[in-house]
């Protein structure tokens, strides 16, 4: 089935977050990406998709995580890597570079969200495979509704929604849809 298609877009969502066997499933899913063109947004914040082999530029985490730092102030728009502990502008000690602070600096993921939405408007009549992954409706602005949109228009696509409790399709993109009652970490393993 995954032979058919040229391009893949991937959501990866909070189900993957910090369980065990996630790196199995990253597993799985690199199986079936191998040697096509892929991106991938993931809304984990625990930053294991970064070590589980896939090409860094093709990967995009909008909520940030604990690869990098920043000032708790942003007080600059900067941010660190994580071994650095002080804000070299303020002095103050560095938090996680993610949504979870309340001066979040986004600086840290945009440039691969420029990169992101320019492959994405190199999908349309190309035939994509859209897989979202253990998606909640948390963040639904960055992949529920945008890989619905993306599954609407490009009429050579295909959508596979896995997730345990929300795997409802929209009616809109029902024929090019399917959806999977599962937890999506045990679905990718078994891939």
């Amino acid at each position: 089935m995954f032979d058919e298609y040229d391009m893949f877009l991937i959501g990866i969502g909070e189900e993957f977050e910090e369980k065990e066997n996630a790196s199995k499933a990253y597993e799985g899913l690199k199986k079936i990406i191998d040697g096509k063109n892929y991106f991938i947004v993931s809304l984990c914040m625990d930053d294991r998709i970064y070590d589980a082999g896939f090409d860094e530029g093709r990967i995009v985490t909008p909520l940030g995580g604990k690869r990098f730092k920043q000032c708790p102030d942003a007080c600059t728009h900067d941010i660190y890597e994580s071994s650095k502990l002080v804000c070299p502008n303020c002095g103050k000690e560095l938090v996680f570079n993610n949504i979870l602070q309340e001066n979040y600096v986004e600086e840290g993921y945009l440039p691969q969200w420029e990169k992101h939405k320019k492959w994405i408007s190199g999908t349309l009549n190309h035939k994509l495979l859209v897989l979202e992954l253990g998606v909640s409706l948390r963040f639904p602005q960055i992949i529920r509704w945008p890989f619905e949109r993306i599954t609407m228009i490009n009429e050579k696509s295909h959508m596979i929604r896995v997730n345990e409790t929300i795997p409802q399709i929209n009616a809109e993109i029902s024929e090019r849809a399917e959806s999977v009652r599962q937890s999506s970490v045990e679905w990718a393993t078994l891939l």
